[in-house]
């Protein structure tokens, strides 16, 4: 992002900035859905509610059942295409931008969603030159991806590209109503207009993902500021040289589970602060991630999980061994088997963990994590 303006300021207070604004939205959360959804309709859309996934497949399948649908194109990072292969015919997006055809519905993720005016923002969508191609669109809005003002949309919208190379979307679209089916005159050669226009029928689907239970704590509802630019994922150590899973990833997986996933969450972090000081809207992943271990750490307690936490959560120990046997046998103990991870910590010249940390709320003793975890 050097180009842009944007980013020619502090690039710390850019950080606030969109931390003040995602807190806000999720302050008055019901409020802004609501607004959106009022919006939606009033703009002649129509509007479902999704609680999980399998909620969001029945609302696609009643979707192509109302319409007796037979050709669907899917633009979307859910795995519907496998899901409906048996029902539908699944038109690739290449093949249907190369075909004169049309199709009976497209399915498409919006990247935002303004809930002042429900403006429904996608960028570089792959099937963004064929939305015309189709009578009935079905949109999946993820709620935590919704911005309050529309005004917000060009700073997120570098934010989210802050990682790209690019820089900047190649094609960006934001629909709010009047979208038209361009569909071929069977008469053309009779008339003077080749091809006439009818209203689209468009259907939203505002997809809450089952965050229920990450919503209800104040650290965890944090996770969702994300904006997925992706920047924590290229950061990370352990992604780059295990199986690609982000810490942002790694924060919901073992929130959602945390019997099954804790096991997960201890081999798939060094808690090195990357992560945390290259976040554009400044969450604080390793906060988050100290507090799913403690929270891990209670509810099962295996031993070997049980000593990993304890070498975390002693962050400074660990720096003052830094070059000696004790930090040989942590990399060998825990990530011997990662021939890629365990490179990357040999490299290694600087501190294992190498920012500061603040244990959250220490004016209150109940708190899970305490200052002397950090001794």
């Amino acid at each position: 992002m050097k180009n842009s303006p944007l980013f020619d300021q502090d690039f710390e207070s850019i950080r606030k900035k969109a931390y003040a604004i995602r807190h806000n939205y999720f302050d008055d959360m019901d409020k802004h859905l609501l607004s959106l959804e009022n919006v939606l309709m009033k703009n002649g859309m129509n509007v479902l509610w999704a609680k999980d996934r399998n909620s969001l497949f029945d609302n696609v399948n009643s979707l192509i059942d109302a319409g007796s649908l037979r050709r669907v194109c899917f633009d979307s990072n859910l795995p519907l295409e496998s899901t409906f292969h048996n029902k539908v015919e699944a038109v690739p997006v290449e093949k249907l931008e190369e075909s004169s055809d049309d199709v009976d519905m497209l399915v498409v993720d919006a990247d935002f969603a303004i809930s002042e005016n429900g403006g429904l923002v996608m960028l570089d969508k792959k099937s963004a030159c064929c939305f015309n191609k189709t009578k009935k669109m079905a949109v999946i809005v993820y709620i935590d991806q919704v911005i309050t003002s529309q005004q917000d949309i060009s700073f997120f919208t570098a934010l989210k590209y802050l990682a790209k190379e690019d820089n900047m979307p190649h094609d960006v679209k934001i629909i709010k109503n009047g979208l038209q089916y361009v569909c071929p005159n069977n008469l053309s050669f009779l008339s003077d207009q080749p091809v006439s226009q009818e209203p689209m029928n468009v259907s939203v689907i505002l997809y809450l993902n089952g965050i229920e239970d990450i919503i209800s704590s104040d650290l965890l509802k944090e996770s969702l500021y994300c904006i997925q630019c992706g920047r924590c994922l290229e950061v990370c150590p352990v992604a780059s040289a295990h199986d690609g899973i982000s810490p942002i990833e790694l924060v919901k997986m073992n929130s959602f589970d945390k019997y099954n996933q804790t096991q997960h969450l201890f081999s798939h972090t060094t808690l090195c602060g990357a992560c945390s000081a290259a976040c554009p809207v400044n969450i604080p992943l390793t906060k988050l991630l100290l507090s799913e271990m403690q929270i891990s750490n209670m509810v099962v307690k295996p031993s070997r999980t049980k000593q990993l936490y304890s070498l975390f959560s002693k962050r400074s120990k660990l720096n003052r061994a830094n070059g000696s046997f004790f930090r040989f046998f942590f990399v060998k103990r825990f990530f011997g088997r990662n021939r890629l991870l365990s490179k990357y910590f040999s490299n290694q010249n600087s501190d294992f963990f190498n920012i500061s940390y603040e244990p959250p709320y220490e004016d209150n003793p109940n708190e899970l994590i305490k200052d002397s975890d950090f001794e």
